[in-house]
């Protein structure tokens, strides 16, 4: 019961966050409109993390004040719902989302920027739009991973999202590193962390029921160092932010196993 309520209400807050951003932004230029829709998405972020008894805390800081790409772990569904309640940020995700019932419309609503792999057009006007978003100053974040795991190990990350801030002069790429530490208030392992990640063959609405019967649940935002991007290429960037991400994990694991 618990969790069907808590799904009831998640659905119901993201459709009334994602019609008021709708509403709001009618009028505004696209250069606004996305400021507002970042700032709103926090907001209605908040609220649906506020609802589902999750909390986080992050560790580190972000620049404000240059192009900034964001690049995080991927493990489970409520990834971008908690990110985005701690920053006002903008996400690339696979284009298939764009169609899917209601989260589509919720994902278009908000500005997801939909990565186009198998189209160079879109391709190209996807790297213009991330682009565009950075200068504005809204963050953009990406899972380089391209997919959810199990958390164990870090997936190779591919080398396309960082097409748009390679060679950047004045940008920054932020390593990111996301994980829960505590379910039920009680401090995970390294094994039973493993409760919230989503990976093959479980399909995402599996885990998003398993995650909302876990109870209380804490994540935990490493960031890491800035990167600048002038005279790196997509691939540098990509093994260097990788590392970045790897050693921002092993610090987390570190301090799980020490407390155990």
């Amino acid at each position: 019961m618990i969790r069907l309520f808590r799904s009831v209400r998640f659905i119901a807050v993201m459709v009334a966050y994602t019609a008021d951003m709708v509403w709001r932004g009618r009028k505004l230029s696209h250069h606004d409109r996305m400021k507002l829709v970042a700032q709103r998405q926090r907001a209605g972020c908040v609220a649906l993390t506020k609802g589902l008894n999750v909390t986080s805390e992050v560790i580190g800081a972000i620049p404000g004040d240059r192009a900034t790409l964001l690049v995080c772990n991927h493990i489970g569904t409520l990834d971008p719902w908690i990110l985005a309640s701690n920053f006002n940020l903008a996400f690339v995700a696979k284009s298939e989302m764009e169609g899917w019932p209601l989260l589509g419309w919720v994902c278009r609503s908000v500005g997801i920027i939909f990565a186009h792999r198998k189209n160079v057009m879109k391709t190209a006007q996807t790297v213009d739009e991330i682009r565009a978003r950075m200068r504005s100053g809204v963050a953009v974040m990406i899972f380089p991973e391209g997919t959810t795991s199990d958390g164990t190990a870090l997936l190779p990350f591919k080398t396309g999202g960082f097409e748009a801030i390679a060679n950047m002069s004045d940008g920054f790429v932020v390593p990111v590193y996301f994980h829960v530490r505590s379910i039920k208030r009680e401090l995970v392992d390294l094994h039973s962390r493993k409760q919230i990640t989503w990976y093959a063959p479980q399909k995402m609405l599996a885990n998003l029921w398993q995650v909302l019967g876990l109870g209380p649940l804490h994540f935990v935002i490493r960031i890491g160092e800035p990167i600048a991007t002038n005279d790196k290429n997509r691939k540098e960037l990509a093994k260097e932010s990788q590392r970045a991400v790897e050693a921002l994990k092993q610090s987390e694991e570190k301090l799980i196993l020490a407390a155990h």
